[in-house]
């Protein structure tokens, strides 16, 4: 069974988040664990325990695709809710560190500046140590066909890094694109190290995208904006301690933010990923 944790602040793009969430894994069993971040200094909702009741309950979207298993089947997902005092980004790390949960799910909202789920939400993807997927707020239930994974190709040596992206690709029987970008002074990926991710990937049998850019922001805009992409997968790396609740921390830019559902994989401790190819936007995170 899948271990979600889903944030939550009761807001159109978080809800949105978890209802695209219980559909994205409409074909697995999962338990979801919606949780409500705030300040010691907020004020917890009265309803909560209803909203989040509302929250479990509500029906899911239709599909905007034919094919999606039945949303109705609930005996294959449970769900459960808490609420948390304190600096949100602790908050959630302590859940993490808590329990092992095979993905956090979050739906920022651009129209804000909250550190948590407003326009600077995507840089905790660096931050927290679990593998994350960003939904955008108009993002709605679809079938999975078409998957990309952007990254350092030629830095990856940890294979099992892209074992929960395996096991994703066969479980939706969606197509693997492997998008390398290439930006002056990038390694460029060699054969026999693409020889050897084949062969790990496999029954997999991927594609590969080259393309040239300035940087590589700019080449995954101009792929998105030439193909269908219905998940974007990538592999942040860490490049010196971030002060995610700092009002002076670079943590509040304005993060690179995709139009299609991001998932990004935590590297944990590995050493194959320390290098970055650069940074997205503003320090916030880095392929």
């Amino acid at each position: 069974m899948k271990k979600i944790l889903v944030l939550t602040d009761f807001s159109a793009s978080s809800r949105n988040a978890f209802q695209f969430a219980r559909s994205f894994f409409s074909d697995a069993s999962a338990d979801f664990h919606l949780l409500y971040p705030h300040l010691a200094d907020g004020i917890e909702p009265p309803d909560f325990v209803a909203q989040m009741t509302q929250l479990a309950h509500e029906t899911p979207q239709a599909p905007a695709a034919t094919g999606l298993p039945s949303q109705d089947r609930t005996d294959w997902h449970t769900f459960r809710s808490s609420s948390k005092l304190g600096k949100p980004f602790d908050t959630v790390q302590q859940s993490i560190d808590a329990e092992h949960y095979d993905l956090v799910v979050i739906g920022p909202d651009e129209a804000v500046t909250d550190d948590l789920f407003g326009n600077s939400a995507i840089a905790l993807i660096r931050l927290l140590k679990a593998n994350v997927l960003v939904v955008p707020a108009d993002a709605r239930p679809k079938t999975v066909q078409q998957i990309v994974l952007a990254i350092d190709f030629a830095e990856l040596t940890n294979h099992r890094l892209l074992d929960p992206l395996k096991e994703l690709v066969l479980l939706k029987g969606a197509t693997l694109t492997l998008l390398n970008i290439g930006i002056p002074g990038k390694k460029t990926i060699s054969v026999a190290q693409e020889t050897l991710l084949r062969a790990y990937l496999l029954p997999i049998d991927p594609t590969i995208a080259s393309l040239s850019a300035v940087s590589a922001k700019q080449g995954i805009d101009a792929y998105l904006g030439e193909h269908t992409v219905d998940l974007l997968v990538t592999m942040p790396t860490y490049k010196g301690p971030l002060q995610p609740t700092s009002a002076h921390s670079h943590v509040r830019a304005h993060a690179f933010t995709p139009p299609v559902p991001l998932l990004t994989l935590y590297a944990h401790n590995d050493t194959s990923m320390l290098q970055h190819i650069e940074d997205l936007s503003n320090l916030d995170f880095a392929l």
